[in-house]
């Protein structure tokens, strides 16, 4: 016989902003390593362009290089640019779903026992099982993710420490650790 674990989570405009905020650092701390990628790559790439060497300087390898830095240069702009206008799109779709939560403003559930984890709130119920569910555990944030790149995030101060241990303890034994 299964036992259900319930979790349930009151709506807090503060912590679920916070959430928000905290996920989309996450996701683009992966592009800031690229952004950083860039940077270094055009400098390298124009350095040695515009270096006067003298034999250097008469064949077509400066030009090449200046090419290759100014397509670097090109790519750093495009992901600035992508990173603004995702953060505008986040935080108005952000705005949206929490406006609908507070409208609402009903409990959301965890519910775990050994088969499955399901997520309910006012508007979708997701049920998963365990072995297509993974987690990240960062600092005091849990990501759980019970289909690709769809997360639930809950942090330390939304439950009591027992919901908080009950929670890692099933996604420890039942769920794979994404790394």
């Amino acid at each position: 016989m299964n036992q259900n674990n319930i979790i349930e989570f009151i709506f807090n405009e503060k912590l679920e902003r916070e959430n928000q905020n905290f996920y989309f650092k996450y996701v683009w701390k992966k592009n800031f390593r690229e952004l950083k990628k860039a940077i270094i790559y055009a400098i390298i790439f124009l350095t040695i362009g515009f270096l006067p060497l003298q034999n250097f300087d008469k064949s077509a390898f400066p030009y090449i290089f200046k090419y290759f830095g100014f397509l670097y240069i090109g790519y750093i702009f495009l992901l600035i640019y992508q990173y603004f206008t995702f953060k505008k799109r986040f935080q108005i779709e952000v705005d949206k779903i929490i406006k609908k939560y507070k409208q609402k403003n009903e409990s959301h559930f965890i519910i775990l026992n050994s088969e499955y984890i399901e997520f309910k709130n006012p508007f979708t119920t997701i049920m998963s099982v365990w072995e297509n569910t993974s987690y990240i555990i960062l600092d005091d944030y849990i990501l759980i993710s019970p289909i690709n790149n769809l997360y639930y995030i809950t942090h330390k101060s939304e439950i009591t420490i027992d919901q908080f241990k009950i929670i890692i303890d099933y996604l420890q034994k039942y769920s794979n650790l994404k790394k």
